[in-house]
C-alpha cells in the first residue's frame, strides 16, 4: 500500500467516478483504474462495485475512507511543514534565557553577530532557570542560556564563560570596607536565602554553605 493508492482510491470516492478523479490528479482513467486494482488486490477485498463507467463504493471501502482521510491530511500536513522549515532555515531562531542574561548578555552577542549569520527574526524570552530547561526539552525553545550548574540527560550543554561574583551590599554595609569578599568574611554574616524548586539552585546554594564552612574552619 503506497501514497498514490490511496490518493486515487480518496479521489474516486470524492469524485463519484474514475474518470473524475483521473482529471483531480491529473493522471489518466486506465492509470487511476489499475492503480486502483493493485490496492484492491493487496487489500483481499473489493472497494468499488463497477457497472460499465459507473463505480460504487462497498461498505468496506466507508470503512476505510475516513482513515485514508486522515492519513493524506498527515502527508499534507507533513509536505507544508516541510517547505516551511526550508523557507524559515537559518530565518528565525527562538532563545531562552534567565532574566540577567536575557537583558544584558545575549543582546550584546547577538548585535555582534556576522551579517550573514543574523537570523531575520529572533524571539529571546526571559525565564527562572527551571522553566529555561523545560522550555529546551519540550523543544519550544531552540536555545536555552542559564548560569547555574547544570546537569541533564537531555540536553547538550555548551561552556560559554565564566565572570567573577559580585555582592550587593547596603550601603552603610560594614562589608563595604572589603575590596574583595572572601568566604571566611561570608561566614560570619547572615545571609536571606532565596528559595527555589530549581534542582541546580539547591545544588549550588549547598555547595557555597559547604566551601563556606571549610574555608572558615581553615
Amino acid at each position: 500500500m503506497d501514497l498514490r493508492q490511496l490518493e486515487a482510491f480518496a479521489a474516486v470516492m470524492s469524485a463519484g467516478s474514475v474518470t473524475a478523479a483521473g482529471k483531480m490528479l491529473g493522471r489518466s482513467q486506465p492509470s487511476v483504474t489499475r492503480v486502483i486494482q493493485e490496492l484492491e488486490q493487496e487489500l483481499e477485498f473489493a472497494l468499488f462495485e463497477r457497472s460499465g463507467p459507473k463505480v460504487t463504493p462497498t461498505q468496506k471501502a466507508f470503512m476505510m475512507y475516513g482513515e485514508v482521510e486522515s492519513a493524506l491530511l498527515g502527508i499534507r500536513n507533513i509536505r507544508q511543514r516541510a517547505q516551511s522549515i526550508t523557507q524559515e532555515e537559518n530565518h528565525h531562531i527562538k532563545l531562552v534565557a534567565i532574566s540577567a542574561l536575557a537583558a544584558g548578555l545575549l543582546p550584546a552577542a547577538l548585535a555582534r553577530l556576522p551579517a550573514t549569520l543574523h537570523p531575520q527574526q529572533i524571539q529571546l524570552q526571559s525565564m527562572s532557570p527551571e522553566n529555561v530547561v523545560q522550555a529546551v526539552l519540550c523543544k519550544t525553545m531552540d536555545l536555552g542560556a542559564v548560569s547555574l550548574p547544570l546537569e541533564h540527560r537531555g540536553l547538550d550543554i555548551h561552556w560559554i564563560g565564566e565572570a567573577p561574583c559580585v555582592a550587593v551590599l547596603p550601603a552603610d554595609s560594614a562589608l563595604d570596607r572589603h575590596e574583595v569578599l572572601s568566604l571566611a568574611v561570608l561566614a560570619e554574616q547572615t545571609f536571606p536565602w532565596s528559595i527555589s524548586r530549581c534542582p541546580c539552585w539547591r545544588w549550588q546554594s549547598s555547595e557555597i554553605a559547604r566551601a563556606i564552612t571549610l574555608e572558615a574552619t581553615l
